[in-house]
């Protein structure tokens, strides 16, 4: 899917502000494929029939802002944009540098590099990088496992 990376607004003399964001995808083509889009273009119009909400650019413009409209909302309520997903600080699988490492590659979440391709995988460049996805699924599986533990003792 897409990485939002950062919002910005463009005064022009005479003429409305205009809200943009960054976005790129996730993994491999992080560094090389990163594009501005107007923020207004990339809402679902509200007033759409229902055969327009039935066809697939529709439904690809809503998923996409499922994740764009929440961290679009915290940009300009002025708060951090919001992470989906376990961040990285809370697996102890990666150090901290390894964690800025991934960042930087737009990779934030531990359910990111259990999804990881092998493209992206071959540009990370530590130890036994290759074995990172499979150890954030068995992480996440754990957590998973754990919390269903406490509902049942509960």
């Amino acid at each position: 899917m897409i990485t939002i990376l950062e919002f910005k607004t463009d005064y022009r003399p005479g003429k409305e502000p205009v809200d943009k964001v960054l976005v790129a995808p996730k993994g491999e083509g992080h560094q090389k494929t990163q594009t501005w889009h107007r923020v207004s273009k990339l809402r679902p119009p509200a007033d759409a029939d229902e055969n327009t909400k039935a066809s697939l650019s529709y439904q690809d413009m809503e998923a996409k802002w499922s994740l764009i409209g929440p961290a679009y909302e915290a940009y300009k309520s002025g708060s951090e944009i919001p992470e989906n997903g376990t961040p990285l600080t809370a697996w102890s699988g990666v150090t901290p540098e390894m964690a800025a490492a991934m960042k930087s590659m737009g990779i934030k979440t531990v359910e990111d590099v259990r999804d990881m391709s092998d493209g992206a995988v071959s540009n990370l460049r530590f130890p036994n990088a290759r074995k990172l996805p499979a150890l954030a699924g068995e992480f996440l599986d754990g957590a998973d496992s754990a919390a269903k533990d406490i509902e049942m003792a509960e």
